[in-house]
C-alpha cells in the first residue's frame, strides 16, 4: 500500500511540475563565467594496469547477494606525510571513500566496463588527507548485482580494491555489512533499465560513525581476499579516463526556509525547488521519534527512476541519501510529529566547465541555447546518457549529438567522456559478426540500431575535425570499415535493409526508411573515405560503394524531393540527410527546402539534422523560423531542460538528443566552425538574418574563439578574438561599393586591398568579402563594413 501511495504522490508531483507554473517570460539562463584559461586536449589511456599488488576484498560471504552495502576500514601509521600518494581504487559497483573521517570521494567508480568482462578503476590523490601518526581509511561500497540493465555489466560478485603504495586491500582490513541499508525486494527496485536501486535506510540499525578514526572496529570480521587486481570475475582493470565527479556542496533549496523550524501536525508532502534540473542527493536534519518513514522522490520518479526511504531513530538526526537522482522539484513525504531542522540538497555532476556561450537579440533563442546546455550537462556522469532518470544509458545516437554540443559549450574534460564511450563501444563489438552495439555496457541485452551506428561513424569524423586527433581515427577506422561491410547492395544500387535488433529510424510518423537508411549509409561511407585519406589507407572499396549508392539514390528523386514508394510525400528527415550526406546536388536545394519548411515529421532527435541541412543549404532564415516554431513549447515552459518528444507528456523531461539547436546557433548563426582538422583552419561566417547583435564564445583545441557581431541596415561590425597559430577565414557580409575597415583603418575599398600584417584578401563572392587572418599570438580584430 505504501508503494502505491508513493507512486501516486510521485505522479502528482510530476503533474504539478508540468502544469503548476506554466509559461514564464523570465527565460531560463545558466549562471556561469567563461573560464579564463582553456583546458588542454588529452586522450584517455587505453592500456590496462597489470601490476596490481592489492586484492579484491569482501566479507566471508560469496559476494553474490544483490543490493548490499559494505563498510571497510584500515588503520596504519605514517612517520611522515608524503608530498604525493596516488590511490588506485576499483569497486563493483560504487564506493564512497573517507580518510581520517573526512570525505575524499563522494561517489567513486563508474559502471563497468570497457568490455563485457573487464572493469574500471579510479586514480585518487590522497596525500592531502593523510597525517603523521595513525591514519584510518574507510570505504562504503554498494554492490548492485543486477543481472539485467541498460548501462552496466555486472560481474556477478561484489568486491573492493584499494592500492596506494604499500597500503593495499587485503585480509588485514576490517569489514562489516551495513544493515541499516535495507534490501527490500519490492521497495528497492526502480525500473528494470537501471542497475541502481532505490535507497532504503533504517536509522535504528545504523552502525554509528564507523568511518571516524576513533571508531572501535574490533568486533568486525577480517576481510576475505578474492584475488589480485586483474583476476576474474572483474577482469582486467582500465583507468576510467574521466575525472572524479564534481561536488558542489550542500545547498539550501529555494524554499527551504518555508519549512525549517516547523513541526508537522499531519503527514505532509513537501516539495522543494532547485533553480534548475540537476543531479542531486537529498539531505535533511530532523528531530523525531523512532519508526517514522520519510519518502523522497522527484517529478521524474514516475518514470521508474530512483527514490529514497528513511526510517527514523529517536532524537535529532541527519541523513543524505547516497543514490543520486535528478529534477527541479524534490518531494519529501514527512510524517506527523517530525520537527524539520534543515532541508538541503547536494548537486554533483561530471567535472567539466561551461566554456561556451551564445547570446543574441532574441531571448527565445538565448533560452533555447541555455536549456540545451543544461540538458547536456544533466545527461553526463559515468557516461553520456540519453536521460538521467529512466535509463541512464549510452544510446549512440544521443552520444553523437552530445559530443557535437560539448564542442561548442564545454571544456576539453568533456571530450574524455566521449572517448571513454567510444572505447567501451569498440570493446563490446562482437568479434564474430563485427556488429557495433548501440547501447553499452549492457547486461544480457543486445542492441544494434543500424541508423544510430551509421550516424555514430559520421560522428567519428566530426570528432576528428574538431580535435585533430589522428590517433582517434586509427582507433575507430577498422571497426567502422568492418561495420559498413555488413550491408549488401541490391541490383537497384541501394542497400538491402538492415533491421539490426531494433528497426528504428526515429520517433514520429512517416519515416522514409529507404531514403534515410541509404543517406546515412552514404554519409558513413563518406566519413570513412575521409578517414582513409587522412590515415593514408586504400579507400578504393569505399569509393566504389559510394558511386554505386549515388547511382541508386538518384532513382528516389521525384522533382519535389527524395521519396521511396513506402511514403505518400517526401519526409523531412530523409531529405535533410540527403543534403548532409552529400547525395543531394545544389540544383535540388530549392525543392528540398520546400520539404523542410512544410513537413514536420522529425522528433527532436532528427530535428537537429533537419536544421543542419537547412543551414548547409544557406537557408538560415528558414532554419531560425523552424527552430523557434518547433521548440516553442520547450522555450516557453518554466523548466530548465528539453523534452524527449515535442509534448512534455510523451517521454522524459530531460533528453540529450533534443539539444541540437545549441550547435546550430554557434556553428551557423554565429558562424564558427573548423574547416581543417583541429581548428588549424576555421571560418567565422556570421549568418544574422535580422538586425541585432550576436555574441558567441567557442572553446577549441587551439583556444577560445570569441566574436561579437552587430548588423544594422547600413553596416556590419565584427569584433573577433582569435587564437594564435591557426588560420581564421573571416566572412563579412558585403555589398558592392562598401568600405571595409579593420581597427579603424581602411583595408578594402573600390576593389583594392591594403596590405596588412597577418591579413590576406581571399575573395569577394556571393554577398561576402573574405579575408584570412593568422598570427603567432592571440589577437583581437575589429572589422566593419560600412556604406559611405
Amino acid at each position: 500500500m505504501n508503494r502505491i501511495i508513493s507512486f501516486f504522490m510521485a505522479v502528482t508531483s510530476f503533474i504539478a511540475a508540468l502544469f503548476g507554473r506554466g509559461t514564464d517570460k523570465a527565460y531560463f539562463k545558466n549562471e556561469y563565467t567563461i573560464p579564463e584559461t582553456i583546458v588542454p586536449y588529452a586522450r584517455i589511456d587505453t592500456a590496462p594496469k597489470d601490476d596490481w599488488k592489492a586484492n579484491f576484498i569482501w566479507d566471508s560471504s560469496d559476494g553474490s547477494e544483490e543490493n548490499v552495502w559494505m563498510c571497510f576500514r584500515k588503520s596504519f601509521d605514517l612517520s611522515e606525510t608524503p608530498d604525493s600518494l596516488e590511490a588506485f581504487i576499483s569497486a563493483d559497483s560504487k564506493y564512497r571513500l573517507y580518510i581520517n573521517g573526512e570525505t575524499v570521494v563522494f561517489e567513486g567508480g563508474v559502471k563497468r566496463g570497457p568490455t563485457a568482462d573487464d572493469s574500471y578503476y579510479d586514480r585518487v590523490e590522497i596525500a592531502p588527507f593523510l597525517k603523521s601518526g595513525k591514519n584510518t581509511i574507510a570505504a562504503l561500497v554498494w554492490y548492485w548485482g543486477k543481472d539485467k540493465s541498460f548501462s552496466c555489466t555486472d560481474s556477478g560478485k561484489a568486491g573492493f580494491l584499494f592500492e596506494a603504495g604499500d597500503i593495499i586491500s587485503d585480509k588485514s582490513w576490517k569489514v562489516c555489512r551495513n544493515t541499516a541499508f535495507l534490501n527490500n525486494s519490492i521497495d528497492s527496485k526502480p525500473n528494470y533499465r537501471l542497475p541502481e536501486y532505490n535507497v532504503n535506510y533504517d536509522a535504528t540499525k545504523e552502525i554509528g560513525n564507523w568511518f571516524s578514526p576513533g571508531f572501535d572496529d574490533s568486533a568486525w570480521e577480517s576481510a576475505t581476499e578474492s584475488g589480485k587486481g586483474g583476476c576474474a570475475p572483474w577482469g582486467r582493470l582500465y583507468h576510467s579516463g574521466i575525472p572524479l565527479f564534481k561536488d558542489y556542496g550542500l545547498k539550501d533549496y529555494e524554499n527551504s526556509n518555508d519549512y525549517v523550524g516547523k513541526t508537522l501536525k499531519l503527514r505532509k508532502a513537501i516539495t522543494l525547488d532547485i533553480p534548475y534540473n540537476a543531479q542531486c542527493t537529498p539531505y535533511f536534519k530532523i528531530e523525531a521519534k523512532a519508526g517514522k518513514k520519510i519518502r523522497i522522490f522527484t517529478e521524474n520518479t514516475w518514470l521508474g527512476s530512483v527514490s529514497s526511504t528513511y526510517i527514523t531513530k529517536d532524537g535529532e538526526q541527519e541523513f543524505e541519501s547516497p543514490g543520486w537522482f535528478n529534477g527541479e522539484h524534490i518531494t519529501y513525504v514527512i510524517p506527523s510529529g517530525v520537527k524539520i531542522i534543515a532541508l538541503k540538497y547536494r548537486e554533483t555532476g561530471y567535472n567539466t566547465k561551461f566554456s561556451g556561450l551564445f547570446e543574441c537579440s532574441d531571448e527565445k533563442l538565448n533560452a533555447l541555447w541555455q536549456k540545451s546546455l543544461r540538458t547536456l550537462y544533466v545527461t553526463m556522469r559515468d557516461n553520456f546518457m540519453d536521460c538521467p532518470d529512466r535509463e541512464r544509458a549510452q544510446w549512440w545516437g544521443d552520444v553523437t549529438i552530445e559530443m557535437a554540443m560539448s564542442m561548442y559549450a564545454l571544456d576539453a574534460c568533456s571530450y574524455l567522456l566521449y572517448q571513454k564511450g567510444v572505447f567501451s563501444m569498440l570493446g563490446h563489438i562482437d568479434k564474430d559478426t563485427n556488429v557495433m552495439q548501440t547501447v553499452v555496457p549492457a547486461k544480457d541485452a543486445y542492441y544494434e540500431l543500424p541508423a544510430q551506428q551509421l550516424a555514430g561513424i559520421c560522428g567519428f569524423w566530426a570528432y576528428y575535425i574538431y580535435t585533430g586527433d589522428e590517433d582517434f581515427l586509427n582507433l575507430v577506422y577498422d571497426a567502422s570499415l568492418n561495420y559498413i561491410k555488413l550491408w549488401t547492395i541490391e541490383k537497384n544500387h541501394l542497400v538491402s535493409h538492415r533491421t539490426g535488433s531494433w528497426d528504428w529510424m526515429d520517433w514520429g510518423n512517416h519515416a522514409d526508411v529507404t531514403v534515410i537508411e541509404n543517406a546515412w549509409y552514404y554519409g558513413a561511407l563518406s566519413s570513412i573515405s575521409k578517414m582513409a585519406e587522412a590515415l593514408g589507407k586504400n579507400g578504393d572499396y569505399i569509393a566504389k560503394r559510394m558511386v554505386e549508392i549515388k547511382t541508386g539514390f538518384e532513382s528516389l528523386w521525384t522533382g519535389k524531393g527524395y521519396k521511396s514508394g513506402s511514403v505518400i510525400s517526401p519526409d523531412d528527415r530523409a531529405n535533410a540527410l540527403a543534403v548532409i550526406s552529400g547525395l543531394a546536388s545544389e540544383d535540388k536545394y530549392d525543392a528540398i527546402t520546400s520539404v523542410l519548411t512544410k513537413a514536420e515529421n522529425s522528433s527532436p532527435y532528427m530535428e537537429y539534422y533537419v536544421l543542419e541541412a537547412l543551414c548547409q543549404m544557406s537557408k538560415y532564415s528558414e532554419a531560425r523560423q523552424r527552430m523557434l516554431k518547433r521548440y516553442s513549447g520547450m522555450i516557453n515552459e518554466d523548466y530548465s531542460t528539453l523534452w524527449e518528444k515535442w509534448t512534455k507528456l510523451g517521454g522524459t523531461m530531460n533528453h540529450a538528443w533534443s539539444g541540437g539547436p545549441l550547435v546550430i546557433m554557434s556553428k551557423y548563426f554565429a558562424g564558427i566552425r573548423p574547416t581543417k582538422a583541429g581548428y588549424s583552419e576555421y571560418m567565422i561566417k556570421p549568418e544574422i538574418t535580422e538586425s541585432g547583435t550576436v555574441r558567441c564564445v567557442v572553446p577549441t583545441v587551439k583556444g577560445y574563439i570569441s566574436v561579437t557581431e552587430t548588423k544594422t541596415a547600413q553596416a556590419f561590425r565584427l569584433n573577433a578574438e582569435i587564437p594564435k597559430d591557426a588560420t581564421a577565414l573571416i566572412y563579412l557580409p558585403y555589398s558592392d561599393g562598401q568600405t571595409v575597415m579593420l581597427d579603424g583603418k581602411t583595408v578594402y575599398c573600390n576593389d583594392a586591398f591594403s596590405d596588412t600584417d597577418g591579413i590576406k584578401f581571399i575573395k569577394n563572392d556571393n554577398g561576402y568579402i573574405v579575408f584570412s587572418a593568422s598570427f603567432p599570438v592571440d589577437k583581437t580584430l575589429c572589422f566593419e563594413t560600412v556604406t559611405r
